[in-house]
């Protein structure tokens, strides 16, 4: 694929995703999947189902615990590690976590959650067991909850003797990188919902964020699908890192971070995500202090790294946009009508499904890193007074203020046409203007008829659109940062 977005995306629900270890732990997953045996699964435990999980609804725990531990034992976690089962993991654990532990109470929540852990670490531990169902294992232990939200919007109670088990499990070099990162993403919970451990939550989690994430700078000449792994686990260590939202001892969280944003060597996609974690720190309430020098200089890299995310984005599209127009026999230099070379261009609707979806992938790619360097600098609101990020450390009269304000007046008009398209009027000309060529035809299937999405699910723009529309950003950001542009 032309970009690597895959790593930023928030998996929330990670323990639902089977195909994360057969996608990208592939070749440890299918040597350890042909192994796999799993447990021995007593299908006649299936009928206590029912009554057990009614029971502990109302906090009732059968005396019998023997019987007890023989139906999670033989039947009801067993299930997970079969191979013949690997397609319904998702069910079982959704069912797990989102009802039966949800529903139990009391002293049946007690048991169960002593006995789930217990359970899960057996799994994510056993060879015999299937690679996703270890994984999801290892993410389930990681979403145990002591107790529910009180009311909607709080967070829940998490079970705290899960935190040093993941600790543990990521620390194991010997443990496969599926189970490392199962156990990260765990601590990054604990990070998000709360950690009460206070040597925990100020220095030994944070210090392992920023091992992680130092730990993977890239080297010249490195493998880059092993360097897209390891940023994988370091877009998870940047997660924790603002959730915890401490700028660090001494500023050591601001020092990483400047670091990923200023590094060249770093992925665009690394870079601004690094700069979106400066929009979840709590820079007022530290006991470090930065003077005004300091946030300038934090301010002014934030407006240099967004130029460099303008041009990178750039260069994306008009390769992506090159490569069409030669597929085509086009001539992708080219700009002959003096507004936009777009007639070269057929509109979305016309394109092949691997160009639309090119395309559609172009725009998030955009959105998704303009919007992480715009979050560093003024938190997730985009007008009104900032409330996060860098800008309101600035007083308001500071020209790096005033840069940064500049900065994000340009997004409103480059979303406006990834989001409706050109204007009307250089729409009309290129309609008009009867410069098209064999790229226009609209995509056949195999039947021989044209193939098009309903309208209102399409884009309206293709790359060329979208490559005007940044070229224009990129131009004004020049303009911002010469000092002519504010």
């Amino acid at each position: 694929m032309f970009y690597r977005v895959r790593f930023q995306i928030k998996l929330v629900m990670l323990f639902f995703v089977v195909v994360l270890v057969q996608l990208v732990f592939s070749g440890i997953a299918s040597a350890q999947m042909a192994l796999a045996t799993g447990w021995e699964v007593d299908e006649t435990q299936a009928g206590r189902k029912t009554a057990i999980f009614t029971a502990f609804k109302s906090g009732s725990v059968d005396a019998d615990r023997a019987g007890l531990d023989t139906f999670f034992d033989k039947y009801y976690f067993a299930r997970w590690t079969r191979p013949e089962n690997t397609g319904q993991v998702q069910q079982f654990v959704r069912e797990f976590l989102s009802q039966d532990l949800r529903d139990a109470a009391g002293n049946a929540r007690e048991y169960l959650l002593a006995k789930s852990f217990d359970s899960l670490k057996k799994i994510a531990a056993d060879n015999n067991a299937t690679p996703s169902s270890r994984y999801n294992a290892i993410l389930a232990i990681g979403q145990l909850t002591q107790r529910e939200p009180a009311s909607r919007g709080n967070p829940p109670t998490p079970y705290v003797q899960a935190l040093p088990y993941l600790l543990g499990e990521y620390q194991k070099t010997e443990n496969p990188k599926f189970i490392q990162l199962g156990a990260l993403i765990g601590i990054v919970r604990f990070a998000e919902i709360g950690i009460t451990d206070e040597g925990l939550k100020n220095t030994t989690i944070p210090n392992l964020f920023i091992e992680i994430i130092q730990s993977g700078k890239p080297k010249q000449d490195g493998n880059k699908e092993d360097q897209e792994m390891t940023d994988w686990f370091r877009s998870h260590a940047l997660d924790g890192l603002g959730a915890l939202k401490s700028v660090g001892t001494n500023g050591q969280v601001i020092k990483v971070l400047s670091e990923v944003i200023e590094n060249n060597e770093e992925t665009i996609e690394m870079r601004t995500y690094a700069a979106k974690i400066f929009g979840e720190l709590n820079f007022a309430d530290s006991d470090t202090t930065l003077n005004n020098q300091q946030y300038q200089q934090l301010g002014t890299s934030l407006i240099t790294l967004m130029k460099a995310t303008a041009d990178s984005q750039l260069q994306m599209v008009t390769q992506l946009r090159n490569k069409a127009l030669v597929a085509k026999g086009g001539i992708p230099s080219v700009d002959i009508t003096g507004i936009s070379s777009t007639a070269l261009e057929p509109e979305f609707a016309m394109l092949t499904p691997e160009q639309q979806l090119e395309v559609t992938g172009a725009v998030q790619s955009v959105k998704s890193n303009i919007l992480n360097v715009t979050h560093g600098m003024r938190g997730a609101r985009l007008t009104g007074t900032a409330i996060a990020g860098i800008l309101p450390m600035l007083p308001g009269d500071d020209p790096v203020a005033a840069k940064i304000n500049s900065v994000v007046k340009l997004i409103t008009p480059l979303f406006k046409v990834l989001d409706e398209g050109l204007p009307e009027e250089i729409t009309r000309q290129r309609l008009t203007s009867g410069m098209t060529d064999s790229m226009s035809e609209p995509y056949s299937g195999s039947s021989g008829r044209t193939t098009t999405k309903p309208k209102e699910q399409q884009l309206k723009v293709n790359f060329t659109a979208i490559r005007d529309a940044l070229q224009k950003m990129s131009d004004e950001l020049s303009a911002i940062i010469a000092g002519s542009g504010v």
